[in-house]
């Protein structure tokens, strides 16, 4: 599989990828619920008896490399965003994903972001590609939930998100919905509990995907760079 496109990272006309064995299905009362859902995340990390106020995240992978993550300042009257303790500024609330902005993957689990107390929150930041300069840009926000408890890899690129989403697994006889790697996940933003909720993503051959990418039904606005080291050395380089 060739290098992503930027503007057109998801096979065919979707914005979602392929599955293999099908397309991957969101029934639209579900899409509808997630502009609602999401607003649980910050009452979650409030209500830890421990719990600290949410530090911006300020770094996100982008083809498995860190770059640097400046989110935009909430303005007056606008909601903010949290998973656990880590904060993504303001919602732009806009459920349908949009072709002139870039991706923001929330990857369940993950390594990037971990934090004691919160261990059901750890998960990866990954973008699809940099905006032009210090531009401040809106991202359609998506969520990457791992299925399959064989998938041990730490998911840190898009490319390699479409993969494993396009990638099947058949759940065995003893497969329960405690085995689910993004758990957490699917119940605190997707109100997922069960196997039967993962119904609209089975496959006709039974399977599912390995990876479920499911649009969060808003936005966020933020700028992205290579750290400042990188672009000296971009520099020096362009003008050797």
């Amino acid at each position: 599989m060739g290098e992503e496109d930027p503007k057109q990272p998801h096979n065919g006309g979707s914005r979602l990828p392929s599955t293999g064995g099908g397309k991957l299905r969101v029934s639209a009362t579900r899409i509808l619920r997630f502009a609602g859902l999401v607003g649980c995340a910050t009452a979650l990390w409030a209500s830890a008896p421990s719990a600290d106020p949410p530090s911006s995240v300020s770094a996100v992978y982008l083809r498995g490399q860190p770059v640097d993550f400046h989110l935009a300042s909430a303005g007056q009257g606008q909601q903010p965003f949290s998973i656990g303790p880590w904060q993504f500024g303001a919602r732009v609330s806009d459920r349908k994903p949009r072709d002139k902005r870039l991706n923001l993957y929330l990857v369940a689990p993950g390594t990037q972001h971990h934090a004691e107390g919160y261990e059901e929150f750890d998960h990866n930041d990954v973008i699809n590609a940099l905006p032009p300069g210090d531009a401040t840009v809106e991202w359609d926000v998506y969520w990457a939930i791992v299925l399959d408890p064989t998938l041990r890899q730490d998911l840190r690129s898009e490319q390699d998100l479409i993969v494993r989403a396009q990638e099947g697994f058949v759940p065995g006889d003893l497969f329960e919905f405690q085995d689910i790697p993004g758990q957490a996940f699917l119940r605190a933003f997707l109100e997922i509990d069960s196997l039967d909720g993962l119904a609209p993503y089975q496959r006709r051959d039974g399977q599912l995907p390995r990876v479920i990418i499911v649009p969060a039904g808003f936005a966020i606005r933020a700028s992205a760079a290579l750290p400042e080291a990188e672009n000296g050395n971009a520099a020096t380089a362009a003008q050797k």
